[in-house]
């Protein structure tokens, strides 16, 4: 899948800068924390993903992105599908770093409701971390039709991500919060894939982000009482 003409951010994140500090570039050598390094990499394969789509992406590419040599990227990853794979399984801590931030500019008491909402529309591509996440998400989902290990990890993802919707939905159940009728397992999954199945069709300008938030909205409306 191309995904030319995303548009990323033009540095990246104070992590990568961490890589300018080490081997072979006449300065003294920093101590940098080793997971700190890998993610900063990850970050250098969004942004190749990002701006000229996932063929692109090799260990030469992603080091000349992230400022680095391509023996320092080799030094924390072997092979590409090392580096894809961990570069995977960090979009989680990322997401999640997200939501925190969001959940703790909402006004309080926060409601599951307000929890709920603010989960799903993190994985919306909303705002420009939010289309380079979902770019990169689609290019992964792409290539784990023939990559098990890519697969793996997005079913993981995705179980995840369903099981904590299922648990807030029946904690909301037990409290009297859901309308009558609603089944907790089966909204909590209708409801992710369906925000599944809005990435896409915002991404490339089908929808716009307050159509997304509408849908979303008249979603929870059937599910929540308030």
């Amino acid at each position: 899948m191309q995904l030319h003409g995303i548009q990323c951010p033009a540095k990246l994140s104070n992590a990568t800068a961490l890589l300018s500090t080490g081997e072979g570039l006449g300065s003294v050598p920093k101590r940098v924390d080793p997971e700190e390094r890998r993610q900063a990499i990850a970050e250098a394969v969004y942004q190749v993903i990002g701006e000229r789509g996932w063929d692109a992406v090799t260990l030469r590419d992603v080091a000349s992105t992230a400022g680095i040599s391509m023996g320092q990227v080799q030094h924390y990853f072997t092979t590409k599908t090392d580096m894809l794979m961990f570069a995977l399984s960090h979009m989680r801590d990322r997401v999640l770093a997200r939501l925190e931030r969001r959940l703790a500019g909402l006004p309080r008491p926060l409601s599951q409701r307000d929890q709920v909402r603010a989960a799903i529309s993190v994985m919306l591509p909303l705002d420009e971390p939010g289309r380079q996440e979902a770019a990169v998400n689609i290019a992964f989902f792409s290539a784990a039709t023939a990559t098990p290990g890519y697969a793996h990890l997005l079913r993981d993802g995705y179980a995840r991500q369903v099981a904590s919707a299922t648990a807030q939905f029946t904690a909301a159940a037990a409290e009297g919060r859901l309308n009558e009728g609603v089944d907790p397992g089966h909204e909590a999954a209708a409801l992710y894939y369906l925000i599944q199945g809005l990435i896409g069709p915002v991404l490339i300008g089908q929808l716009s982000p307050d159509q997304a938030l509408d849908l979303l909205d008249h979603q929870l409306g059937r599910i929540f009482r308030s």
